[in-house]
């Protein structure tokens, strides 16, 4: 039974792994591909989550593209409890040049911070799992031999 939770322990932490990696794959394009400009925030849009008194602040950013039109745009990620940012805050922003509504914040924490999050927690418990495996499997086989009086197989 040991070694079942063991195994389930392991491939949560596997599948936590390759979802971290695949979030940073589709993260990666927005480096790739996007221009990077700069922005203000001007608005922070609040929304109440569910049942519970949190408040979300998600930012509201102002931009120019090259062709000097202005965008505006609401963040994808937001801040729980206060927000990450003051109004009147100038921001890095990557844009698509050919839909600039799509645009996000180019912070690291914006971009990188979750499929890092998601994929350091994996590859933690995919080596501690690794790490019990081979600790249960020696202590198991120490209790086989003072079982057998010592001898190990050699009789």
């Amino acid at each position: 039974m040991r070694w079942l939770q063991l195994f389930v322990f392991g491939t949560i932490g596997a599948a936590l792994l390759v979802q971290g990696a695949i979030q940073g794959r589709e993260r990666y394009p927005i480096f790739r591909d996007n221009v990077p400009t700069r922005g203000t925030l001007v608005e922070l849009h609040e929304e109440k989550s569910g049942e519970s008194s949190v408040i979300t602040y998600f930012p509201v950013v102002e931009f120019s593209t090259r062709s000097t039109a202005r965008m505006r745009f609401r963040s994808d990620a937001g801040s729980e409890g206060a927000p990450e940012y003051a109004v009147g805050t100038e921001v890095d922003v990557l844009y698509d040049p050919r839909d600039p509504l799509h645009a996000r914040i180019g912070s690291f924490t914006q971009l990188w911070a979750v499929p890092l999050a998601t994929g350091c927690i994996g590859l933690t418990i995919v080596l501690l799992s690794c790490l019990l495996f081979v600790k249960i499997g020696r202590f198991e086989k120490g209790l086989r031999s003072v079982g057998s009086g010592g001898k190990g197989n050699a009789e």
